[in-house]
């Protein structure tokens, strides 16, 4: 049985049906054993509900007990209205993080004036090498404003060397 079928028979057990929705469905459980077992257990169900519910009864009647709430609604609102700050109060909650943020860029630049951040401070540079294996040789050219390092390997240096030097004695 598909999911309609079902909801209908529900419908009409809840008394929602009328006409010929409400005749169809009884012609189902006329006919239709699965839809009798469905009407079975949902009526089943329904007096199981309808019997174990606690019933709770308002003092008031339902439209009084909704009076009242929006009655203490409309009463706060004006209260609310009353209590509004001043307009420079107002202004204040925006100007305070606007004042920080003025402070702060003041600072940087009053000390970017204390520290010279140009270009063209010559800087020293020391190079250590702590390898046996490997030198360096360095160059600096203060009108490029550039300084270079060439690492190299000794040993690669020293057979390059010897190369060189068999090389000459061959030639002579």
């Amino acid at each position: 049985m598909n999911q309609d079928r079902e909801l209908k028979i529900q419908a009409f057990l809840d008394g929602e049906l009328a006409g010929r929705e409400a005749r169809e469905v009884e012609q189902w459980l006329a006919t239709d054993a699965e839809a009798q077992a469905l009407a079975t257990e949902l009526k089943t169900t329904k007096s199981f509900l309808t019997g174990s519910e606690p019933e709770l009864k308002l003092p008031e009647t339902r439209e009084f007990y909704w009076s009242r709430i929006a009655r203490q609604i409309e009463a706060a609102e004006p209260a609310e209205a009353a209590a509004r700050a001043p307009f420079w109060l107002t202004l204040r909650r925006y100007f305070a993080p606007l004042a920080g943020v003025a402070v702060v860029a003041v600072l940087a630049v009053f000390s970017m004036r204390f520290y010279d951040v140009s270009l063209d401070n010559n800087h020293l540079a020391e190079i250590e090498n702590l390898s046996e294996h490997s030198g360096s040789l360095s160059f600096r050219s203060q009108s490029e404003n550039m300084f270079v390092v060439w690492v190299y390997n000794k040993e690669q240096q020293s057979e390059e060397a010897e190369l060189e030097s068999s090389d000459d004695t061959v030639i002579q």
